[in-house]
């Protein structure tokens, strides 16, 4: 192949990834990834995994509270969740020090690049 067609391929490849990941990128929502945040009531911290939503606009959510202090261990909350807007709702089967607690909703609300919800603010890590 003569070099000005491999140089003009070449270009075509570049702008092509640029393309394809601008677009990747941009398809993050505002929900999707790790979230990090201080407990007010005994300054442990506090993190949640949001998934992307499947084919039926469901999401994984698993909370971790490394301390909490209505059981005196770490506590997780693992379910899903749907979103309506930019609020995510989520039903969750709270352990307690690895015992079973029972279920709690939760509604996140994106409120520009932090989540409300669970009594705190949520934070990106690093943020």
């Amino acid at each position: 192949m003569p070099r000005k067609r491999l140089g003009l391929l070449a270009s075509v490849l570049v702008l092509v990834a640029v393309s394809w990941t601008s677009a990747a990128l941009g398809s993050a929502d505002a929900f999707t990834g790790a979230w990090v945040a201080t407990d007010p009531d005994d300054g442990s911290t506090l993190k949640v995994q949001i998934g992307a939503a499947n084919h039926a606009g469901v999401r994984r959510v698993t909370l971790i509270d490394q301390f909490a202090s209505s059981c005196g261990a770490a506590a997780t909350g693992i379910g899903s969740g749907t979103t309506s807007g930019s609020t995510l709702t989520a039903t969750l089967d709270i352990r307690c020090g690895g015992s079973p607690q029972g279920d709690a909703s939760v509604d996140f609300a994106a409120v520009g690049d932090t989540l409300v919800g669970f009594g705190v603010v949520w934070a990106r890590p690093g943020k």
